[in-house]
Order: C-alpha cells, then sequence, then structure tokens
C-alpha cells in the first residue's frame, strides 16, 4: 500500500532529515542538552530487582520498546515466558484496539490475572466472549475488561513462575501494573502530552497472490480491514502539591475508523469504528514518614460500532468499561510493614441494537439483498455487570534472628462481595423460513396484524406475498448471583548466611457458592555455592489455584429465556417446539482447576553480563471443557476432564551496564525459549469437544485426543534479541527488537476421518508444518529541547523493517498473512 504524507509524518521525517545533518557535526561540537532542560519525573520504586520467575519494566522500558497497539500485552512480546495468539500481528484486523490474548508458561489467556494498582480487570463473566456481533446471547469480549494504555504506566511486573502466596486465583501467570507517584518540587507540576498516528496507507501486506488482495480490498466484514485510520493521544500529569500532599492525573483516547463495503444490491460503505479511553486521579498523602495513604479512581473503557454486510438495520454499539475506586494504606509499626487496601470496583458490558431479526425472500418490498433472501435487524440489547467490594491486609514482620538462620514472616488475608447479573432488557425475536402467503392479508378478521408478514410479491413471482413460519424468541429476563470469597496466606522466607535463601509458604482459598477450601502450597529455593551472585541455583515447587469464576454461573442459565416456535398456517399461531436439553452440569458443582509448576533454573552475575536457565513444568489440571450431552442436538454440560501439560525452557543473557561502541551506549538482551504444550481442549467455550472423539488419528497412529498438540499458543522456540543504541552526541535512541520463529505444527482436522480396524470411526488430524518467522521492528525516538524545562520527542517505530512475507494459522488452519512493513509515527511533549 502507498505511503501517504501527512502533517505529523512530514514533521516527523524532518526531524530525521535534521539528523542526518547532524551526523555530519564535527566531534568538537557535541550535541548536549543544557542542565536546565533536565526535566524533573517520576521516580519509579528503587532496588527493584529482576530474578528467575520475575521481570520488572520500568517507565523507561515501556515508552523506548516499539509497541505499536500502546498496551501491555503488545509490550510483552519481549518475556520469553509470554506468548501472544496467533492473531497477535494479523495483517487483516489492523483497525483493532482490544489487547491481544497472552498465554504465560502455557495457560490460556483467562488463565492470568491481570492487575493495576492492585485492581483485576480480568473480564470475569465472558473472557472468551462472541466470534460475531450479533450473538443472540452473548456480548463480545476477551480476556481483559479494557485496555491499558502504556503510556500512562510506571511499573510492570510479570511474575510468571514461583510466585509467592500473596497471589491467588489464576493457573497462568500475574501480571501488575502500576501508574506513578509524584517524586518533585513541592508546588511545580510535570508531565507529558502524547499523540501517535497509523493508517493502512503506512502498512504494507505481502500476499500470496493479486486474487487474494483483491479479495482482502473488497472486503465487507470485520475479519477483514483492508483501510484503517488509529490515531491516539495521552495526557499525563502529576506533582507535590506539598511535603505531605501530591497528586498524579491521566487520560487518554484511542480511536480507530474502519470503512467497509456493504454486500447488498447496490454496494455501498459503511464505517466501523473502535474507541478506547482511559481516564484517572490518584491523591497521595504522608502525614509522616512511618505512613502513607494513597486514594484513586480510574475509569477505563473499550466500545466499537459494528454491522453486518448483508443486514439492513444491523448496527449494533458494543462497549465494556472497569470502573473503579481504591484506597491504600501503608503503616511502618515498630516491628512490622502493614498495608492494607479497599477496592470497590463495577465492571460493565453491554449491546445496542434493533430488537427482532428477518430472513425475507426477495420481494418489491423487501429488495436490498444480493442473492436469494434478504435480511435485517439484530439479535436486540444485551447488558451484563459484576461489583465487587475487596478488602486484603498483609504484614511483613522483621527478620527473626535464630541461630545460624534468619527468617522473615510475611501473612495476609482478604475478603470479597461479588455480585453480578446478565439481563436482556427487551425479548427478541428472530424469524425465518418464509412461506406463501397465497394472496392473502396480513391481518386478521379481528384487526390484528400479524408478525413477520409482508403482501409483496417475491421477486420470482412464486410467492404472492409471504410470511415466516418459524421463530426463536429471546425472552427478557435478568439472571443473578451473589458470591462471597476469602483467602489467607501465610510465607517464611528464611536465609542461612549468604549462602541459601528459601521460601515456604502456603495460601487457602473459599468460596461460598462452591464450598471448596483449595489450600496450595508456595515453595522457592536459592542456592549460592559462592556466597554472591556469580552463581545461583534455584528451585520450586508450587500449585496455583484457579478461579472458577462465579459469573459462569449465569451463562449456565441462559438458556432458560429461549423458546423456538413453528407456526404451519398463518391464522393457527405459533406453536413452541420441545426443548431438547433434559439435563446439565452447573460448572459450580465442579472442581476448582488448578496447575502444579516445578521449576529448576540457575543463574549468574559475571562482570557486565546477567545469565539465567530456567526450567519450568505446569501441569494443568480439572480444567473446564464442554462435553457433549446429545449429539444430534448439539446439547452440552461441563466437566473437569480438561487436561494440558506444559514444558518451558528459556535462557536469558543480557550486559549489566551500557557498552560503549561507535559513539553510542548499547544495551543488549538475548532471550530464548523452547515450548511443548499439549492440551486436550481449545478453551472452557470451544464447541470442538461437541463432536470429537476420544482418540485421535495422527501422525500414522491412535492416540489419545488429550495429547495432540495444542492449537493456540504453541509457537515451539523463539529467539529475541533487545538492542537499544543510545547515541553520545545525538539527542537520538533506537530501540531494535528482533525475533525468529520456529516452524510451527499445525493440524488440519477431518472429522471421523479414519476407521480402525474394528470399524471405529475417529477424528483424523493432517499436520503440516509452517515457514520460520522473523521480525525487525524499530523505535526512534529524537529528544528536541522546546524552551525552559520542556522538550519535544519525535518517534518513528516500524515493525517489520525488512518487509518479510510471514504468516499465521487461523481457526480453519489457513494461512493469513502477518503485518508487513508498517510505520506509526509519535510525538511527546514533556513540561
Amino acid at each position: 500500500m502507498r505511503f501517504a504524507y501527512s502533517s505529523l509524518s512530514v514533521a516527523i521525517l524532518s526531524s530525521f532529515s535534521s539528523l542526518s545533518f547532524a551526523e555530519q557535526i564535527q566531534e568538537s561540537e557535541p550535541t548536549t542538552l543544557s542542565p536546565s532542560l533536565k526535566l524533573s519525573t517520576i521516580v519509579v520504586e528503587a532496588k527493584e530487582e529482576n530474578a528467575l520467575g520475575k521481570t520488572v519494566y520500568k517507565q523507561e522500558d515501556l515508552k523506548k520498546s516499539p509497541n505499536s497497539s500502546k498496551n501491555i500485552t503488545d509490550f510483552l512480546k519481549v518475556n520469553p515466558n509470554v506468548q501472544l495468539g496467533h492473531r497477535f500481528r494479523s495483517s487483516l484486523q489492523q483497525g483493532e484496539l482490544n489487547a491481544a490474548d497472552i498465554s504465560i508458561n502455557g495457560g490460556l489467556a483467562y488463565d492470568n490475572k491481570i492487575l493495576i494498582n492492585g485492581l483485576s480487570i480480568n473480564n470475569t463473566i465472558n473472557p472468551v466472549g462472541a466470534q460475531q456481533s450479533n450473538h443472540p446471547n452473548q456480548l463480545m469480549g476477551n480476556s481483559q475488561a479494557a485496555a491499558i494504555n502504556t503510556d500512562l504506566l510506571c511499573k510492570l511486573t510479570v511474575l510468571d513462575s514461583n510466585i509467592g502466596a500473596e497471589y491467588g486465583e489464576f493457573t497462568g501467570g500475574v501480571i501488575s501494573a502500576e501508574t506513578c507517584a509524584p517524586q518533585t518540587e513541592i508546588g511545580k507540576i510535570h508531565g507529558s502530552l502524547s499523540y501517535d498516528y497509523t493508517s493502512d496507507a503506512w502498512s504494507k501486506v505481502n500476499f500470496p497472490s493479486q486474487d487474494s488482495r483483491d479479495a482482502f480490498e473488497d472486503s465487507s466484514d470485520e475479519s477483514a480491514q483492508p483501510y484503517f485510520t488509529k490515531q491516539g493521544i495521552s495526557l499525563n500529569s502529576y506533582g507535590r502539591l506539598s511535603e505531605q500532599w501530591g497528586f498524579n492525573a491521566f487520560a487518554s483516547y484511542r480511536h480507530s475508523a474502519i470503512p467497509l463495503k456493504t454486500d447488498f444490491a447496490e454496494s455501498g460503505q459503511f464505517e466501523q469504528q473502535r474507541q478506547a479511553r482511559n481516564a484517572g486521579v490518584e491523591l497521595f498523602y504522608d502525614p509522616s514518614e512511618r505512613t502513607s495513604f494513597k486514594l484513586g479512581a480510574s475509569f477505563l473503557e473499550n466500545d466499537g460500532l459494528y454491522f453486518k454486510s448483508n443486514i439492513r438495520d444491523s448496527e449494533s454499539t458494543q462497549h465494556s468499561n472497569s470502573q473503579n475506586l481504591y484506597f491504600n494504606l501503608n503503616n511502618q509499626l515498630d516491628s512490622v510493614l502493614l498495608t492494607q487496601q479497599l477496592n470497590y470496583q463495577r465492571q460493565q458490558a453491554g449491546r445496542q441494537a434493533a430488537q427482532n431479526h428477518y430472513s425475507w425472500l426477495n420481494s418489491s418490498s423487501k429488495n436490498w439483498g444480493k442473492d436469494k433472501y434478504s435480511f435485517e435487524g439484530h439479535m436486540g440489547g444485551l447488558k451484563q455487570q459484576e461489583s465487587r467490594l475487596e478488602y486484603t491486609i498483609k504484614a511483613l514482620f522483621e527478620p527473626i534472628e535464630t541461630a545460624s538462620l534468619r527468617h522473615q514472616f510475611k501473612i495476609g488475608a482478604g475478603y470479597g462481595h461479588y455480585a453480578a447479573y446478565w439481563q436482556r432488557p427487551e425479548t427478541a425475536h428472530v424469524y425465518a423460513t418464509p412461506l406463501n402467503l397465497s394472496g392473502a392479508d396480513c391481518q386478521s378478521d379481528n384487526g390484528t396484524l400479524y408478525d413477520a408478514c409482508d403482501t409483496a410479491p417475491s421477486l420470482d413471482g412464486k410467492y404472492q406475498g409471504q410470511y415466516l413460519s418459524s421463530k426463536t424468541s429471546y425472552y427478557a429476563g435478568q439472571l443473578d448471583i451473589r458470591q462471597d470469597r476469602w483467602h489467607a496466606f501465610i510465607e517464611d522466607q528464611i536465609h542461612w548466611y549468604q549462602y541459601l535463601s528459601a521460601t515456604l509458604g502456603f495460601r487457602s482459598d473459599y468460596d461460598s457458592i462452591h464450598k471448596q477450601n483449595n489450600v496450595a502450597p508456595r515453595t522457592a529455593l536459592e542456592i549460592r555455592p559462592l556466597g554472591n551472585e556469580r552463581l545461583i541455583l534455584l528451585g520450586g515447587w508450587n500449585r496455583y489455584y484457579g478461579l472458577n469464576a462465579f459469573v459462569n454461573e449465569l451463562n449456565d442459565r441462559i438458556d432458560q429465556f429461549e423458546q423456538k416456535y413453528t407456526r404451519a398456517q398463518l391464522e393457527q399461531g405459533w406453536t413452541p417446539k420441545t426443548a431438547g436439553k433434559t439435563s446439565f452440569t452447573y460448572r459450580s458443582e465442579l472442581k476448582t482447576p488448578y496447575s502444579d509448576e516445578t521449576v529448576l533454573g540457575l543463574s549468574s552475575k559475571l562482570n557486565n553480563t546477567a545469565f539465567s536457565l530456567k526450567w519450568v513444568n505446569r501441569d494443568n489440571q480439572d480444567q473446564l471443557r464442554k462435553t457433549k450431552m446429545n449429539l444430534e442436538d448439539l446439547s452440552y454440560s461441563y466437566d473437569n476432564r480438561g487436561r494440558s501439560a506444559s514444558d518451558i525452557y528459556s535462557l536469558s543473557i543480557r550486559n549489566l551496564a551500557p557498552l560503549a561502541f561507535l559513539g553510542a551506549q548499547h544495551r543488549l538482551a538475548l532471550n530464548a525459549d523452547y515450548t511443548e504444550t499439549t492440551r486436550n481442549f481449545d478453551h472452557y467455550d470451544s464447541t470442538d469437544i461437541l463432536t470429537a472423539t476420544p482418540q485421535v488419528y495422527y501422525k500414522g497412529q491412535l492416540i489419545d485426543a488429550e495429547d495432540r498438540p495444542a492449537h493456540e499458543f504453541h509457537v515451539p522456540w523463539t529467539v529475541r534479541l533487545n538492542w537499544e543504541m543510545q547515541f553520545d552526541r545525538l539527542p537520538l535512541t533506537l530501540s531494535h527488537f528482533l525475533s525468529y520463529q520456529g516452524k510451527v505444527d499445525a493440524l488440519k482436522r477431518e472429522a471421523k476421518g479414519y476407521t480402525d480396524a474394528q470399524g471405529v470411526q475417529h477424528d483424523a488430524y493432517t499436520p503440516y508444518t509452517t515457514q520460520n518467522k522473523f521480525y525487525w521492528d524499530l523505535k526512534a525516538s529524537y529528544r528536541i529541547p522546546s524552551f525552559k524545562n520542556t522538550q519535544t520527542i519525535f518517534g518513528l517505530t516500524i515493525n517489520n523493517v525488512t518487509n518479510r512475507a510471514n504468516s499465521f494459522i487461523d481457526s480453519s488452519s489457513s494461512a493469513q498473512p502477518d503485518i508487513g512493513r508498517q510505520f506509526i509515527a509519535d510525538v511527546t511533549f514533556k513540561f
């Protein structure tokens, strides 16, 4: 696609033209910033150490790394224990703003716990979500209730293994994001204002053929978005009002316009839209050196305007938001650091759309359809909400010396009250199966109008009017559910001189619905044979219990509002059909999923190099999945027979201090991983299980279905290189991210495609291998002093610098193109 110029692109390119000139200046004239231009910054917590299983990214890491989507999961492509979904780099839906799903150590996206300032932003009502905007009972959604703009963060912590007992309700990993605490001069306000822009004109797509390019550019469906314009703006402001008081305020807005063609008899165009909003304010109060308060409020929202290309009046607006209020108190007492947090949170999602859907034969009055039928309407509005009130307390005690050992205890507990509802505000009907009205009237003898009736003749002349003879009614109604949850934990961190550290802990979780007391051991061991960081041997064995989300109960009971009807004659009225589902296992009756983890590793810091090698084994048991009940009507239930297992080997090498070379300071980090994952289901709502067989035919033999390779999050190996170059004589920083991924073993499924010697049919999976992928992403930042205490920073991100033709495998086992070379421009004004 053509690279289009805008006023912003001209400004960006002009700044880099001045860079070309600056490279020619003499060494005796270095470009430096005067001391008066050094900005006050928000200080991130000091001495935050990375360890095996824990990675901390500071504000400068978040800003310098190539991150075209400005969200957390996009940034985490740099982490070797994180895999992103196969559509993460898809060129087909570049206009979307939702955060990508990620896997941590083989878990699924909804197995992770994602926190911002101590509050969970997990979508626990429908983390998988509907794939289409007109699903009758479900809203679109993903694992996060809203996307967080990384411009607003000061610290991001990823816990992937040996996770302490303080954290629970996950079987993947924990991601904790934090906004900023001001550490500035009293009475002065600082901050930044940023803007970024990209579009389809700045993006290339490498199609395998001209036919596939033409089909993409003629798209009328949101699954293929040939044209888009995506831009965003963010503001962060902070300051200390006095010795005791400080504040941090932030806001961001991102917008994407996605024009698509309609698929009517007379073609047209409809512009879909996506929007993401983040806003919040925090107040800090430190009455003394031993006491600190933080009060915060935030609003996070994603919404979108959708339509179906061949259905008139099918527009729908879908939104998802999280409204948060939190209070944090830290007290340093004589022998204990006491931390308390109180959270109130309300997550909402909804859809506004037309109430009824009709499938008409083309007629003189219903004539917008392209082929035989004309469709109109939608499935109606939906609402869902979860409210949370949570309180946690933890105490970190001063170390206790006993002989040659030193013990430091941490204890904590928490309580949460949760209430949720699913609601259909008005009854919606879906009409289909037109029959000949034979010249009759759509009005009864008593003057009542029949529903779904039209007197206009069909265009083919066969029907003298029509009426729709089948109807599915989705009745208005509401489902409510409440739950109380408690947890408690204890940890003892034991030190034996400088040679050994061990963490022994237990965590217990209980809830009022499932009434299961789940006790999880947490252990970690570090041995320093040399008594220092030159060599550290690490091990651990842990159990993590997931969240058998109580809102699953809502989805399990939605079908009670659905009824099917037929009518053979217009005047006979509607006759209900018998429901097919006779029994059901609710997910509250099932066990809580859990994951057993074994960890072995070593790390070393020698001279200017940090090195680590780690093996993580995850054995996930009692996972929730669908199970078939009746093959004829595809009714289903749930069971705990979901299984998965993962082995993850990861290697990390980085330099501790910058390397001076060719007039620049270089920081390098090499990360590599090798992953093996098997899983007998794709996710808890997967419909494959409805027709799957217990054994499948794979690579010339029958194997248990659970032993087949996973469909999602199954890249076998990846090598990543982060390379940051900060020039000595130029206000320029180049941040490179290079990744090389191994070939993926994909599977094409043929239902009951193999019959064994006993005549039993089995599903057959034919393996095929994709190509290796190589990516080079680059972000360039050029700082220009503006006036006193301000800076302007021009940035240019280039994804896939070499424009390599990579591809991914979609859910239908077809190869689709990843993004080619893509440009994203941004500008930041600091004050």
